[in-house]
């Protein structure tokens, strides 16, 4: 590790490496004044076929709203915000969450998704808005359709499941 890295493990199965070096804000996103906000992820998805793909996923937007509440990647973690919306909003929202979680979203899908994005309310009363992502396509497009080097796939989030 280089001396603009650290490693943290927090866990068996959690290891965080910082990147130590300093960069300028180039986003629309502003920090809390006690926290730091999340600009991007990138992760890497293990497929099916046992490839890797990677994603990133940018929290920037033009808007500068920072609402982004949550990013769920597996049973226990949906059903605790299932429960969750059953107390606040509804059973069928919770439902409607289950139901996005456990089936892909278009038939012709290859996958489930992998993850689904939360996002905070825009209004009071509303409820968070939800994106079942990444189960759409596979990867790397087939062979009998091949893409430009310089056109890689770019994944599009669906609308909001409600």
């Amino acid at each position: 590790m280089s001396a603009l890295t650290e490693e943290k493990i927090i866990s068996n199965d959690i290891k965080l490496i910082y990147d130590l070096s300093q960069k300028p804000n180039r986003t629309n996103l502003k920090p809390k004044v006690d926290r730091a906000v999340i600009a991007k992820m990138r992760v890497d998805l293990v497929l099916p076929a046992n490839d890797i793909l990677t994603v990133d996923i940018s929290f920037d937007t033009t808007s500068g709203y920072h609402g982004n509440a949550m990013m769920l990647t597996d049973d226990f973690g949906v059903e605790m915000l299932a429960t969750a919306f059953e107390v606040k909003y509804s059973q069928e929202l919770a439902d409607e969450l289950r139901y996005a979680w456990a089936n892909k979203q278009f038939n012709h899908d290859p996958r489930k998704p992998s993850y689904i994005l939360v996002q905070q309310p825009q209004k009071e009363g509303e409820p968070p808005k939800i994106y079942a992502a990444c189960g759409g396509k596979e990867h790397p497009p087939e062979k009998e359709d091949p893409k430009p080097a310089q056109s890689p796939w770019q994944p599009t989030l669906p609308p909001p499941m409600f």
